[in-house]
């Protein structure tokens, strides 16, 4: 006899219980035995969520815009021999939400990665960033150049190189009445079909095809999560104007000539966001950079996980 036949009935389970469930699943096939850990940081008040696995030297993983940190799972899973910690920016997986308002997003970014890596104890750390992760990863490693060891950046970073430029569902997300509408329908239950289409402009399309559920599950939930939607359009109203990134926060050749820190920057073959060979050129104006292209789109990771881990390996 059914549960329902003896009138018996289960509260639904909550979004963040799914949401750490499939968590966990993500994390476990790929090898990283994870343990949660917060991170309290007074400027910008906030409380950030983190995931470590192993021992080693340490490696911070910043997630892009939007998605969890725990999606890199596939490449952190492939690097042994590290301490990895995996973050949830603010408004962020299942860091609380925020609206990045105040002071300059660049400043903030800045002192939410200081932050962590003074709550983790950690005096110096290889940087492994991906899109906006990425960004926030230059930005720091130009601000406090003596804690990082490294930047391994996989994708383009956002709009810290000139040329980028966001597809247009990103876009109207920063109007003002479509883009309300949309971080409202966010929030609602979607099928997995739509999960998929979200993710077209990141992967190619036979790995779009091809993607576990469980990933695609992490990507719809995470917004569904209280206040991440609403976290998600602040921060893009706060970093573009239309589909382009604002001014101040592409690179200046001068900044480009600047950086201390050796850079890695493994470039996706199919960058929707900026192909390889309109990027390669502001990156050659770095002193310590090294350019190389993998298989696939921004989310490398996915579309050839093994030759994106071995290329992000060298940089380690």
């Amino acid at each position: 006899m059914t549960a329902s036949a003896l009138g018996i009935r289960f509260a639904p389970m909550s979004v963040e219980t799914r949401f750490r469930e499939t968590e966990g699943r993500v994390a476990a096939a790929n090898g990283l035995d994870v343990q949660e850990r917060w991170v309290d940081i007074a400027s910008p008040p906030v409380r950030v969520r983190v995931l470590e696995s192993g021992v080693g030297d340490p490696v911070l993983f910043i997630n892009g815009i939007a998605a969890p940190g725990i999606a890199m799972a596939p490449l952190a899973g492939r690097l042994p021999g590290h301490r990895l910690v995996i973050i949830d920016l603010p408004g962020h997986g299942l860091s609380p939400p925020y609206l990045w308002q105040g002071a300059p997003v660049r400043e903030q970014a800045v002192n939410v990665i200081a932050g962590v890596l003074d709550g983790l104890g950690i005096d110096q750390v290889t940087l492994i960033g991906n899109a906006l992760g990425g960004m926030f990863s230059l930005w720091f490693a130009l601000d406090q150049p003596s804690r990082v060891a490294r930047v391994v950046l996989v994708g383009q970073p956002a709009g810290a190189i000139a040329g980028a430029r966001v597809d247009l569902t990103m876009g109207m997300i920063t109007a003002p009445v479509i883009g309300r509408v949309a971080t409202l329908m966010a929030q609602l239950p979607s099928p997995r079909f739509i999960g998929r289409m979200g993710l077209r402009p990141t992967v190619r399309p036979d790995t779009l095809r091809s993607l576990s559920d469980d990933i695609i599950d992490l990507h719809l939930l995470s917004m569904r999560l209280p206040g991440q939607a609403a976290s998600y359009r602040s921060l893009l109203r706060r970093l573009l104007v239309g589909r382009t990134p604002r001014p101040e926060h592409v690179l200046s050749d001068a900044e480009l000539a600047s950086f201390t820190v050796p850079l890695l920057f493994v470039w996706p073959e199919d960058d929707q966001f900026l192909p390889p060979a309109l990027g390669k050129p502001s990156v050659d104006k770095i002193p310590t950079a090294r350019f190389v292209t993998t298989p696939g789109g921004l989310f490398a990771w996915f579309d050839d996980p093994d030759r994106c881990a071995a290329l992000v390996a060298e940089g380690l």
